[in-house]
């Protein structure tokens, strides 16, 4: 019987104990028990590896995974946990995992040897000011107080290198996305760093009327495509968000599980084909991963994929 006809047989078996943390090796019969390290609970990285749980645990055969899905704090904190041997799979977005893997800006002198594993999501991102504010451009943001996320958080990385791209200063304030997006209702800060589907994006359900998204132009998007030339253009409209009434232009980056090259390549194949084969959880469970399946989950920009991840795509015709 051939893997895809065994998983269909056992597609509603259980196998394995989720969750369990005893033995986070890369491979082996009896199978493999990993920890996946995500951002805060509820955020758009959380959401999409939440599933994984009962995916893995239900479809999972040949080794069978088990997975804990813990919060983070986001992208920045999980490549340097990959880096000290502390996770076994983090999220990331791609510029960080950029920045990671090359040892620059917060990486600087602490390059991180990783593998993708799979894309997972592609998510907008943009600025965040009051409606009554000055505040009409990225350059704008010069000198203002602009709360970019969590410190150790993927946000925070790519606005630091957002600022020097575009040769500009920011009085950094750290919060989490929630008390963020209060202060600046409050007036605390002058802009919010922000990722669509975040819950605490619903600040625009009640504060809509008070609050305006700030879109990248042509010519800064054209900046952002030259420090980062994967990033994808996305577009906010009104029906995905309430209290918004016309369509901006903003940043699109994609979000990734990744792992280290020791991880074992029969258990990342079968991590891979759980995941893609079985698509329809993490697709509800993530506004920003609709379209997630095996030919989304190959995205390249630069970073080499597991071996394991590798042949999963080449044995599913997706790359050659």
């Amino acid at each position: 019987m051939d893997r895809l006809s065994r998983r269909a047989f056992l597609a509603s078996s259980t196998v394995g104990a989720a969750g369990m943390l005893a033995g986070c090796l890369g491979g082996g019969g009896d199978g493999v028990s990993w920890q996946v390290h995500t951002a805060a609970e509820g955020a758009s990285h959380y959401n999409m590896s939440a599933p994984l749980v009962e995916l893995m645990n239900d479809h999972s055969e040949d080794p069978s995974i088990s997975v804990t899905v813990s919060s983070s704090d986001g992208s920045v904190a999980n490549m340097r946990m990959l880096g000290e041997g502390n996770t076994d799979i983090g999220t990331s977005v791609d510029q960080v995992a950029h920045l990671a893997y090359n040892g620059i800006g917060p990486f600087e002198g602490e390059s991180v040897d990783m593998r993708l594993i799979a894309r997972a999501e592609v998510v907008g991102q943009y600025y965040v000011v009051r409606e009554d504010s000055d505040i009409t451009s990225i350059t704008d943001l010069d000198g203002m107080n602009v709360t970019p996320g969590p410190e150790g958080g993927g946000t925070t990385g790519q606005h630091q290198t957002l600022m020097d791209a575009f040769g500009i200063e920011t009085e950094d304030t750290y919060l989490t996305y929630s008390e963020g997006g209060r202060a600046l209702r409050d007036g605390d800060v002058d802009a919010w760093f922000i990722f669509h589907g975040a819950p605490v994006i619903n600040a625009f359900s009640t504060d809509g009327e008070n609050l305006r998204l700030l879109g990248f132009n042509d010519e800064e998007i054209g900046v952002v495509q030259e420090t980062f030339p994967w990033t994808t253009e996305a577009e906010i409209t009104p029906d995905m968000l309430q209290n918004h009434d016309e369509t901006v232009q903003v940043m699109g980056t994609n979000g990734f599980w990744i792992t280290t090259p020791d991880k074992d390549a029969d258990a990342i194949r079968e991590f891979v084909e759980v995941a893609t084969q079985n698509p329809q959880p993490i697709r509800d469970a993530n506004v920003n991963s609709t379209e997630f399946g095996p030919e989304f989950a190959h995205y390249d920009f630069g970073i080499p994929y597991h071996e394991g991840a590798v042949e999963y795509f080449e044995d599913e015709g997706i790359i050659e």
